[in-house]
């Protein structure tokens, strides 16, 4: 068995806790955690908002087309909920239409608020019309180019002020503007508990992420409130309905190539500077001589030096690495799993004059953290990966 070096003494660890990023995509906020040394923050994106193609009227509908958009969110999205909102996929509807204001549809008239789901669904069919699904609710915000926000790329206030002021792309005003019922059901995937009624939008006063197209929420489908609306939708229903998010395994092996690992590295500016000669430390070897290093206790975790994936609630999966860049530079790296060999970063901890190994501790009863050492059992020599929710990872080392 090899015998790695000790941590030299005057190694020096430097947190670089990064907000989650599409490789060669621009990045989003930031995330905080103990002794970090936070990067600066992205620019917020400039909402470009789009005015009415035409004056809205009483009765007023849009024609939404059949086609394709981009449903769901992007992993480490500020405010998404992993549990109730799917990773971002195509999904194609047929055509519907759809009014363009709240009921009762009349800028003349303010939103009508305070009633229930069932109320709501017999003031459409009163019209000749019916609740809007949550997915067609959801295209109709977010336009024929998939925006996220009705708005555009990001949340305008001067909508909530204004709703009738905002269109999306398709010509539908205020959405997001209000919270409003959909015909929709938020489904449990565990047992005994209550199916909910599915809501989209969010109230005037309500953080700018909760304003995104995807945000979802579910509640009791007798509530109401002075911020909850709703909107009829017209034409037959999509079957279409959202797939609810499943708890995986806590932890499994991973496949991620060095090669890999370093483009990865390379594509986003806070990590760049580790893509040189990015090499794994050799699996078990590794991992035995981080235990051996220490009193030789396992305390009932598992090691490797290996990559994993992390699945700490429903909806939410991560991809963990340790590993060298060049010859003294060790780093552990966590990456929101977005799709398929699609990845995102969302933190990283670098240890300047570090050889490793390092090696992960985790345990599959424990989901909501795990540790990563270079000693195990030795003092100063252990951190931890902790899911902060909705959606974050914070790497510490105390």
């Amino acid at each position: 068995m090899r015998i790695y070096p000790r941590r030299h003494p005057s190694a020096t660890a430097i947190a670089l806790v990064t907000a989650a990023v599409a490789c060669g995509k621009s990045p989003g906020g930031a995330s905080t955690a103990t002794g970090a040394i936070p990067t600066a923050p992205a620019p917020a994106p400039v909402a470009s908002v789009k005015k009415p193609k035409e004056e809205a009227r009483a009765e007023g509908r849009v024609k939404i087309p059949g086609g394709s958009f981009k449903a769901g969110s992007q992993p480490g999205d500020p405010g998404r909920r992993p549990e109730l909102e799917p990773l971002l996929h195509e999904l194609e509807l047929g055509p519907f239409e759809i009014d363009r204001l709240p009921y009762p549809n009349d800028p003349s008239k303010p939103p009508l608020t305070g009633v229930s789901r069932d109320d709501a669904r017999r003031r459409c069919a009163e019209k000749n019309a019916r609740l809007c699904t949550e997915l067609e609710w959801e295209r109709a915000c977010k336009g024929p180019a998939s925006d996220a926000f009705a708005t555009g790329t990001a949340w305008d206030p001067r909508c909530a002020e204004d709703p009738k002021s905002c269109a999306t792309g398709f010509d539908a005003l205020a959405m997001g503007a209000l919270r409003e019922w959909t015909a929709s059901d938020v489904i449990p995937t565990e047992k005994d508990a209550t199916r909910r009624a599915a809501i989209r939008g969010a109230g005037a006063k309500a953080p700018a992420h909760d304003h995104r197209c995807a945000a979802r929420n579910g509640i009791d489908s007798g509530t109401t409130s002075e911020d909850l609306g709703f909107r009829c939708c017209h034409g037959a229903p999509n079957a279409a309905v959202v797939k609810e998010a499943v708890l995986g395994q806590t932890f499994e092996r991973a496949k991620l190539s060095a090669e890999e690992l370093q483009k990865l590295l390379a594509a986003d500016p806070r990590t760049a500077a580790l893509a040189k000669d990015v090499k794994y430390f050799r699996d078990p070897d590794g991992a035995n001589a981080v235990v051996e290093r220490g009193p030789g206790d396992k305390k009932g975790f598992t090691f490797t030096v290996a990559p994993l994936l992390w699945n700490p609630v429903a909806g939410a999966q991560y991809l963990l690495v340790a590993a060298r860049s060049g010859e003294s530079t060790s780093f552990v790296a966590a990456f929101h799993v977005a799709g398929k060999d699609e990845y995102r970063l969302a933190s990283s901890f670098v240890m300047k004059n570090e050889p490793g190994p390092v090696a992960f501790a985790y345990s599959g009863y424990i989901r909501p953290r795990l540790h990563f050492s270079t000693c195990w059992g030795c003092p100063g020599e252990t951190g931890k990966l902790l899911h902060r929710e909705p959606d974050a990872v914070v790497i510490v080392q105390p």
